[in-house]
């Protein structure tokens, strides 16, 4: 009957967009686009852990740059 997978070509551009977007943004809007892949990793370990994984790594890494990145702002503005 076909892929039950909700990880389809569609879905793989938007992951694929969003993370391109993660790595050029900062501040806040790399905190946002980091969290919401990592739910969508989340989501996707139970149809793909070859995805999942490094997605769900990529952006913790991301989450953490972004929130070390407003750490050091706010204390450069102080």
């Amino acid at each position: 009957m076909g892929d039950l997978s909700p990880l389809g070509i569609p879905q793989m551009v938007v992951i694929l967009a969003l993370l391109g977007f993660a790595l050029w943004k900062q501040g806040w809007i790399r905190v946002v686009l980091a969290l919401s892949l990592i739910v969508w990793g989340a989501f996707a370990t139970a149809y793909d852990m070859k995805i999942a994984a490094p997605l769900i790594g990529v952006a913790t890494v991301l989450f953490f740059m972004g929130i070390f990145r407003l750490i050091q702002n706010a204390r450069q503005e102080v």
